[in-house]
């Protein structure tokens, strides 16, 4: 589920991308989590992982006939 604060990191490039609010159009997106600090210690938040772009050749895969 993603909330206008679920935090969106892109990993595709070579330095991560952090965003709120709106996954870019033709994302492939996978849940993944990052380490934060509270006061009774380090825990994993949910998020999502921008892990590249979606491709035409895939467009053409899997549309319907």
């Amino acid at each position: 589920v993603l909330t206008q604060s679920t935090k969106i990191i892109d990993k595709s490039g070579s330095e991560p991308i952090e965003m709120k609010g709106r996954v870019p159009a033709r994302s492939v997106v996978i849940p993944g989590t990052y380490q934060k600090e509270f006061p009774a210690g380090s825990y994993g938040v949910n998020c999502a992982l921008i892990i590249g772009k979606r491709k035409a050749s895939t467009d053409l895969k899997t549309s319907l006939n």
